[in-house]
């Protein structure tokens, strides 16, 4: 690992003094229970939320509940201080002077009506699937059929730029078997939602928590299918810091350690919405794995490439970034321990 990422400054914590907090948070800070309930309330609040706006969007055409989605945004922005603080705090953070202030309030603003506007077109896909192909443009389809070509699929990295969930549907409509890693939802009714949606348009969703993961990975590649991770927020999974927007950023290596262990190529890809509706995919040339000899030094620069990508298309469109997202929360991880921290099984490393 590059030695400026090793002695790079971690990004400062807020800092909560117990003492000066009130006795009810003291109290929900100390009782595992207590915020163990609060959680399962909140959850099942989220689930029954998210069920009535997959209604609401129904009762109008797309284009009006496009619309309705800014205004969402808009209120999301003005109602959540706590989400536009993070938003713009980190915006500061990554671009520094070169955006004025109006710049980066204007950014998360739009990110926020961005994420609004990927959750109606969900919930209207029924409305988009018989005009899909028209719906979307694909930048770089070439470079699906060399790595396809291939004859032994290939993994997709991505991030939360666009509509993600679009991108999937569309490989998955072109004929090519397409699995999502993805971690479990807190409540199951709406990670049972998610799935759903992915499998009714033939993407497969493959939970990290699950016993049968290493298998239904180890499927999709011997069906020479995509394996489509997202690499760029800060998660529970074994993750190496590299640069991301000039900072240290925990990223996950699952993506590099299946491609240097099975010799895969990756695919960097992207979502962008076009000015005059719809999407438009972005597909880069794949990434190849070094062999360089030392495996873990090969995971690591596969990770710092990936990254590199997705900044650069963040850059280019940094209004459909989740800004809110707290990437750089934790102190950098310098080391990578293949052994201890890979959870995937020696069968599908190997």
């Amino acid at each position: 690992m590059p030695s400026a990422i090793e002695h790079a400054p971690a990004v400062p914590p807020r800092l909560h003094d117990d003492r000066q907090m009130n006795p009810l948070r003291r109290l929900y800070k100390r009782s595992h229970r207590l915020r163990r309930f609060v959680r399962h309330r909140k959850d099942a609040a989220v689930y029954h939320l998210v069920r009535f706006a997959l209604w609401l969007p129904r009762t109008v055409d797309l284009p009006r509940a496009l619309a309705l989605a800014d205004r969402i945004g808009d209120l999301v922005y003005v109602a959540l201080p706590g989400t536009r603080r993070l938003a713009l705090d980190h915006l500061a953070m990554a671009f520094g002077d070169t955006l004025p202030a109006q710049a980066r309030e204007e950014i998360a603003r739009a990110s926020l009506r961005n994420a609004a506007r990927c959750f109606i077109e969900l919930a209207k896909f029924e409305d988009i699937r018989p005009v899909f192909d028209a719906y979307v443009e694909v930048d770089g389809w070439n470079h699906w059929n060399e790595m396809m070509g291939g004859g032994r699929g290939g993994i997709v990295v991505t991030g939360h730029i666009g509509n993600w969930e679009l991108l999937g549907a569309y490989a998955a409509r072109q004929g090519i078997p397409v699995a999502a890693i993805a971690r479990r939802l807190n409540d199951p009714r709406l990670n049972q939602l998610l799935v759903d949606f992915r499998a009714s348009n033939g993407v497969r969703t493959i939970l990290r928590e699950s016993p049968k993961s290493s298998r239904e990975i180890i499927k999709i590649l011997n069906d020479h299918g995509l394996l489509a991770l997202l690499i760029d927020q800060d998660i529970q999974a074994p993750s190496v810091s590299v640069p991301f927007f000039g900072r240290p950023a925990r990223t996950p290596v699952a993506a590099a350690a299946l491609a240097v262990r099975r010799d895969l190529p990756v695919l960097p890809c992207s979502a962008q919405r076009r000015p005059g509706g719809g999407q438009r995919f972005r597909v880069g040339a794949p990434i190849y794995p070094p062999h360089s000899g030392d495996r873990r030094r090969d995971i690591i620069e596969m990770t710092r490439r990936f990254s590199e990508v997705l900044e650069q298309h963040i850059r280019e469109n940094p209004a459909e970034w989740v800004w809110w997202h707290r990437r750089w929360r934790r102190p950098p991880v310098p080391r990578l321990d293949l052994d201890a921290e890979i959870q995937y099984s020696n069968s599908v490393l190997q």
